[in-house]
Formats: structure tokens, C-alpha cells, sequence
């Protein structure tokens, strides 16, 4: 996947769905996940990417700006259950589940979503695209640089 000519398929901004992301699927021969992981890699888009069987998050990847603001999944830890009125929740009312429909704060997150959601009956787990808006009133979660002996030294600090 040419990061070059898959930024032209899908431009960095862009309002993305899980059609645009298929035909990138399709034209390189990757499979769905391996493209929306590409898409990650370089969207200035707050993403993230879920991967789930039996209510349960197997792991998921967020963009950087959605990392920045909070809107992650650590997977390392306890398991994590779906939410139960999110798509991914809802098997039975899976019929717009690629198209996605906006989720109102609090089912994912503190915030209003869109999800997109396709079950892959085949390797039975579902996957979930989280798009929430690009909003600027976030604190970032930057580390602050440490501080070593020598920067407490030559500032006076005690």
C-alpha cells in the first residue's frame, strides 16, 4: 500500500467510511483491517480501530490525534466488554452497521461518535470504525520531557 497513492484514495481530512477504506482494501489486495490500519497510520482524523468477539475488545489501534486526546483502549489489561447499545453490542440490529450511525456520548466515550461495523462471520469477530469530530478543547496527553539531575542542578530547583 504506496502511502503516497493511498493518501490520494482517501485524502488525510477527509470524512472517511468503510467503503472508501474496501476499495483501498480492494486495489492493493490487503484485507479491510491491514487498510484501515494504513489509514491510521497518517489521518489527522480522531480514529479508532476495534476489534471484538463475544462482546469483548481483542485489541484496537487509535490515529495519533485520538491517542492525544484520550480516545483509546488499553487491551494489555482486564478485558474490556462492548458496549451493549453500540453496534457492535447489537448483532441483531447489524443493517447499517457499514454505513455506521452516530452514538450519542457516553456509549464509547464521553463524547458523541460514529461507529461503523461489520461482523467477518467467517473469523467471527467484528470490526468497528470509531470516528469522533476533530475538536480543539482537549488537554493533550503529551509526556512533559523529565527533568535530570543536571536541568535541577543548573535551575536552582531543590
Amino acid at each position: 500500500m504506496p502511502l503516497d497513492d493511498f493518501r490520494r484514495q482517501i485524502p488525510e481530512g477527509d470524512k472517511v467510511d468503510l467503503d472508501m477504506i474496501s476499495h483501498c482494501a480492494d486495489r492493493y489486495r490487503v484485507s479491510l483491517i491491514a487498510a484501515v490500519l494504513r489509514w491510521l497510520q497518517y489521518t489527522a482524523r480522531r480514529a479508532v480501530l476495534v476489534v471484538s468477539r463475544d462482546g469483548f475488545i481483542l485489541w484496537s489501534r487509535a490515529s495519533k490525534p485520538a491517542l492525544r486526546t484520550g480516545a483509546f483502549f488499553r487491551t494489555s489489561g482486564p478485558p474490556i466488554a462492548i458496549p451493549s447499545d453500540s453496534l457492535a453490542g447489537r448483532q441483531d440490529m447489524i443493517v447499517n452497521g457499514r454505513a455506521g450511525v452516530e452514538l450519542p456520548a457516553g456509549i464509547w466515550f464521553a463524547e458523541p461518535v460514529r461507529e461503523m461495523t461489520i461482523f467477518a462471520e467467517q473469523y467471527d469477530f467484528a470490526v468497528t470504525l470509531l470516528l469522533l469530530e476533530n475538536r480543539y478543547g482537549y488537554a493533550k496527553l503529551d509526556a512533559e520531557p523529565d527533568e535530570d539531575v543536571y536541568d535541577r542542578f543548573t535551575s536552582g530547583a531543590r
